[in-house]
């Protein structure tokens, strides 16, 4: 007896299903996985936004911001990224990515940099313009963001500065407003400000306000090459 068309098609479609859902296994089973907490990072820019952090006052002029984003993936991983930013002269002083397997980790870094400065819940776009902003000015000065923070601005995936409408204070009455850190070439600092914006046009303080810098040897942004 003829097999009666319509069967004969349910079974084609069977057959094409199973056999797809094969070549699925095998493309997940080959992908390339992430080797390293920095590949994993930048997997998690993807990862639905767990908070968005910034210090309370952080509109104050030539003060020091702190600015955490994390994103939790559904397995409950969470990635943060953390940037101090100097807004009276440096830019991004200090940044850093960092992977946490439980919330419980990721906590006990929030504590720490609320240890410091108290921070408050922001908007991903207001913490996306200060960094943006902050380095544009340092880079008028001649001054670079921190060598890791490339690595944590992926966290930053998909915020708009320009829908923010706040303004972000730069410099200090007018003039760039540089304090010192523990971690920084004071000499060196102050010398290319004078070069960039003339002896007696900024403001300098030494001395190490409280804020958190990440435990290294030189803290400070990376710097162009001396001439």
């Amino acid at each position: 007896m003829p097999q009666d068309p319509r069967r004969r098609q349910k079974s084609v479609e069977r057959k094409s299903i199973k056999r797809k859902q094969k070549q699925l296994a095998v493309r997940r089973q080959v992908a390339p996985q992430p080797t390293s907490a920095r590949a994993t990072i930048r997997l998690a820019a993807h990862w639905p936004l767990y908070e968005c952090l910034i210090t309370r006052d952080w509109s104050r002029e030539g003060g020091l911001v702190q600015i955490v984003v994390a994103r939790r993936s559904p397995a409950g991983e969470i990635a943060a990224g953390v940037f101090l930013v100097d807004l009276g002269c440096l830019g991004v002083k200090n940044a850093f990515a960092r992977l946490f397997d439980t919330r419980t980790e990721y906590e006990a870094l929030r504590q720490h940099v609320m240890d410091t400065q108290p921070l408050v819940s922001a908007d991903l776009n207001l913490a996306a313009k200060v960094i943006r902003e902050s380095i544009a000015y340092a880079r008028q000065l001649g001054f670079e963001p921190h060598r890791d923070y490339h690595d944590a601005a992926v966290l930053l995936a998909g915020a708009d500065p320009d829908a923010c409408d706040a303004r972000i204070p730069l410099g200090k009455d007018g003039k760039p407003f540089y304090v010192s850190g523990p971690h920084d070439n004071v000499e060196r600092i102050v010398a290319k400000l004078n070069r960039t914006v003339g002896p007696g046009n900024s403001l300098v303080h030494v001395g190490s306000p409280p804020a958190f810098e990440e435990e290294e040897e030189d803290g400070s942004p990376e710097e162009e090459e001396e001439e």
